[in-house]
């Protein structure tokens, strides 16, 4: 089945705008990653897509050096996050 997708009408935490999340999490995903990404660089239009895990690296980490961006990167709000 496709991952659960949630609207947000608001930005929610580090983003700065409103957002759809999907959430391909699960340890028993991993091997899909390449598909995923690849759909998304394809398929962004014109959205800025923020890509990122939910790793044992923390928040701002997974928000940062072990993200990706399809489409223009937008300014997160993580000012004052613990840089682990």
């Amino acid at each position: 089945p496709p991952p659960p997708l949630l609207r947000r009408g608001r930005p929610i935490g580090p983003h700065p705008v409103p957002m759809w999340e999907a959430d391909f999490g699960g340890y028993e995903n991993r091997h899909r990653w390449d598909e995923v990404r690849t759909f998304l660089e394809r398929g962004h239009g014109d959205l800025s897509v923020l890509i990122h895990p939910h790793s044992m690296d923390g928040d701002y980490a997974d928000h940062t050096r072990n993200a990706l961006w399809a489409g223009a990167p937008l300014k997160l709000r993580i000012q004052g996050w613990e840089q682990a």
